[in-house]
C-alpha cells in the first residue's frame, strides 16, 4: 500500500528525512489516515497554532488526493476533529 506522501506527489515532506519533520504523521512514518490527528490536536496547548492546525486539516485534508483512495478513513478523522 502506498503511503500518503507517495499518493500526494506535491507533499513537501516527500523524499526528505522523517526525523524532526513538522508533520507528525510523516515523522512517525505513518500515512495521514493512520495517524491520530484528533488526539494530536487535543494534546496541543490552546492558542493560535492549535487553531491553525485545525483550520488547515479541515480545509486541506478535505480536498487532498489521498481522500480519493482513503476517503472513509480521512472523513472519519475529519469528523472527529470537527466535533
Amino acid at each position: 500500500m502506498k503511503s500518503c506522501w507517495d499518493i500526494k506527489k506535491e507533499c513537501p515532506f516527500r523524499g526528505t528525512d522523517s526525523v524532526g519533520a513538522k508533520c507528525p504523521a510523516f515523522a512517525g512514518r505513518l500515512s495521514c489516515w493512520e495517524f491520530d490527528w484528533p488526539g494530536f490536536h487535543r494534546a496541543m496547548p490552546d492558542g493560535p497554532e492549535k487553531d491553525e492546525w485545525k483550520r488547515m486539516m479541515l480545509d486541506w485534508c478535505s480536498k487532498c488526493k489521498v481522500r480519493d483512495s482513503h476517503g472513509r478513513e480521512v472523513d472519519c478523522f475529519l469528523e472527529r476533529l470537527s466535533a
